[in-house]
């Protein structure tokens, strides 16, 4: 191997070294975002279909224990078990994209090809793209005709709803393959690196061996001392002998070094500059919208939990006082829980009263209005497209801190729940904490877009001040 070959398989490493970088800071971080957008048109989905009693919640959820992707089941069952079966698979798909949203590391290191693999197939569980009556898959048959059955006479505003989440999600899951597929790619190239750093830069790499034969036979040599444990990839190793040795190796030197280029920082600039900071502030508040569709699970749990506590509160004294408010016309006694809220910030606690009934009142409003803001066609979303840029981020930086201050009341009435539910009845209550980590991460991403957008005002003042206007 010549001196030449030597620089090359140096210019390489250091390309893939930046490669690498890339995938981490850029591209894995760009899947995660859309899978987490996937998750919240899925979840939108499932909310309506159950809602129409067009699928049956899974009972067993909270109780299935998720340590790696496991893909739904598959498998065949007779019409009048869609209902039932539908809703456990979709309901173990759910549950998958949490996993992957919230436990997942998207990094070149965490993700080998098994996962990647493993992955892709999940994607394929419901045909997203083209979802259809005549579909082989038996799950994306039964989807499509839940979703039919669940658009039929059913108020616009929800249609469309449903409409967009399918768009969206189909956008999403292909930025999601387009770039797993990339990463496997990748992956691949980074094999052959291992080969050319371990092996070909070894001190006892016979350097002399300069045909394609003796490379490949010097390579063997040493593979099983420099590469232990991995598979020997006959493919992969052949190529980088052609690379090395063969008569057209310098197109393919080439061709490989083409892999590794990263897109240019002016065309990304000049791509981002085509998006204005209204667009951003709109998309900001959209984003805020979709969690509306977890806001209402959390709902439906706390009234349930709220339930279970007044059951078992309810002694013969309340009844008669409740059936005396009653019979007088007198209004019902406000309930309230003695919360702790502790700030997750400074770790400090206080207790509060909660007056439940108010609480309760106040995030259904929220839901209602947050649904709204996530369609461009209804009249909330519109009427905030309309007025001035700083009302709007004056209503975003309100709603991020009442969402904020939310997170600390519904963490303390999640443990409330927990705490104060009769001891017979404890394993009913429904837990909030991974509902509250998806609300989480989706303030995370508004933040971003949030501060996107205050970024691109301050560059635009800045390029003000300096005489230069666009």
């Amino acid at each position: 191997m010549d001196s030449n070959n030597q620089d090359f398989s140096s210019t390489v490493l250091t390309a893939v070294a930046k490669k690498r970088e890339w995938f981490d800071t850029v591209l894995l971080p760009k899947v995660q975002d859309n899978y987490r957008l996937h998750l919240t048109c899925v979840n939108t989905i499932i909310d309506v279909l159950v809602k129409k009693s067009l699928i049956n919640p899974d009972p067993y959820k909270k109780d299935k224990k998720i340590s790696s992707i496991v893909l739904p089941d598959d498998h065949g069952f007779n019409e009048n078990e869609r209902a039932t079966q539908l809703g456990i698979r979709l309901s173990d798909y759910q549950s998958m994209l949490d996993y992957i949203c919230n436990y997942m590391k998207f990094t070149v290191e965490q993700l080998n090809t098994e996962k990647i693999r493993k992955l892709l197939e999940l994607n394929a569980v419901f045909n997203w793209n083209n979802l259809s009556p005549n579909s082989p898959k038996i799950n994306s048959r039964s989807l499509f005709i839940c979703i039919s059955e669940a658009k039929n006479n059913s108020p616009a505003l929800q249609t469309a709803m449903i409409n967009d989440s399918l768009s969206k999600t189909k956008e999403a899951l292909d930025i999601i393959t387009a770039g797993l597929q990339e990463l496997n790619d990748f992956i691949r190239e980074l094999y052959k690196c291992d080969i050319r750093r371990t092996i070909l830069q070894n001190k006892d790499f016979d350097k002399t061996k300069a045909n394609s034969a003796q490379m490949l036979e010097e390579i063997k040599r040493l593979f099983p001392s420099c590469m232990p444990k991995r598979p020997f990839a006959t493919d992969l190793v052949n190529e980088v002998v052609a690379e090395e040795t063969s008569p057209n190796k310098a197109e393919l030197q080439a061709k490989l070094l083409g892999k590794f280029k990263i897109e240019d920082s002016g065309k990304t600039e000049q791509k981002k500059n085509t998006v204005t900071s209204h667009d951003i502030l709109m998309d900001a508040l959209r984003i805020l919208g979709s969690s509306s569709e977890q806001y209402s699970v959390i709902l439906d749990k706390i009234t349930t939990n709220h339930n279970i506590i007044q059951s078992g509160r309810k002694s013969f004294g309340d009844k008669v006082a409740r059936l005396l408010r009653k019979v007088f016309g007198l209004p019902e006694k406000p309930e309230e829980y003695q919360v702790l809220l502790i700030d997750p910030t400074t770790k400090e606690s206080k207790k509060e009263k909660l007056n439940y009934t108010e609480f309760h009142d106040n995030l259904a409003k929220r839901i209602k209005y947050y649904s709204a803001i996530t369609s461009k066609q209804s009249l909330v979303f519109q009427r905030l497209d309309a007025q001035e840029d700083t009302k709007s981020l004056e209503f975003l930086n309100k709603q991020m801190t009442d969402n904020n201050q939310m997170q600390i009341v519904l963490s303390a009435l999640d443990e409330f729940f927990k705490s104060n539910a009769p001891v017979s009845d404890r394993s009913k209550i429904k837990g909030l904490k991974m509902d509250l980590s998806m609300v989480k991460n989706i303030l995370i991403k508004v933040n971003q877009y949030r501060a996107e957008y205050v970024a691109l005002l301050e560059e635009k003042e800045q390029m003000m001040k300096l005489g230069i206007t666009e």
